[in-house]
């Protein structure tokens, strides 16, 4: 049985890619801040996953998840890393480090750190396959999004950084890029700011993405099914061009 490290395991893209590689026979590193979040998830799947409660802000959490399964004698097999946050603003009222350092940290400084701990024989086999969720906002550059897309646009090229420095340890390195997925983080602050509620019905003909299709993706690239993508930012945009 595969071992796969899942960050934002709690709620949004990371708890449907936790229950869907779960009931594809995986056993699940559940990561997140909400620790009763992940045990109601955990309650309810069947290959027991561990739970470890972080906050991938701080570089000594992080050090602690691959350190809890090595003391658990877990060697890890792959990584989806979903943990992030965003904050919608123009770019006249931003302050830099309450708003675009922390979106750096969450989304783009803490996959870095994971790949260093991954590049460890310490912590894991050869043959891993790591994913980040990044996002199309990287591309797209609306209005608004100065933080949270070069946050994202940061993770891209670590992909492809970690892509040819782990090559030799035969690891598979890809990010997903979704546009609107339907998650807390869409129904929070980034849907109301610029009014994109009323609008992404318009940007999106096949409308907002279920978190589901996000998971089937990234069992493809996890399995042996994705054994020769790596380096690759895949779109996932229900239409948006």
């Amino acid at each position: 049985m595969k071992n796969i490290l899942v960050t934002g395991a709690s709620s949004g893209i990371g708890a449907a890619v936790s229950q869907y590689l779960d009931s594809e026979g995986y056993r699940i590193i559940m990561a997140a801040r909400n620790r009763d979040k992940m045990q109601d998830m955990a309650d309810k799947m069947k290959n027991a996953p561990l739970i470890i409660p972080a906050d991938l802000s701080e570089e000594d959490q992080i050090r602690n998840i691959f350190d809890t399964c090595k003391a658990s004698d877990i060697r890890l097999n792959g990584l989806v890393h979903c943990a992030g946050i965003g904050k919608s603003m123009p770019v006249k009222g931003i302050r830099i480090n309450e708003d675009i350092h922390e979106q750096m940290k969450v989304n783009a400084y803490s996959f870095a750190l994971m790949g260093r701990f991954f590049s460890s024989k310490r912590y894991c086999d050869d043959h891993c396959s790591l994913i980040a969720i990044s996002s199309m906002a990287s591309e797209s550059c609306i209005t608004g999004h100065c933080g949270y897309a070069s946050s994202k646009a940061a993770v891209n090229a670590m992909v492809k950084v970690m892509a040819k420095e782990f090559a030799r340890r035969k690891f598979r390195v890809n990010a997903i890029l979704p546009t609107y997925v339907d998650t807390p983080l869409l129904k929070g602050d980034m849907e109301s700011v610029f009014g994109l509620d009323k609008k992404i019905e318009q940007i999106q003909p096949l409308g907002i993405i279920q978190p589901e299709a996000i998971a089937w993706l990234a069992e493809f690239l996890i399995s042996d099914k994705g054994k020769y993508i790596t380096g690759a930012l895949i779109p996932v945009t229900g239409g948006a061009m």
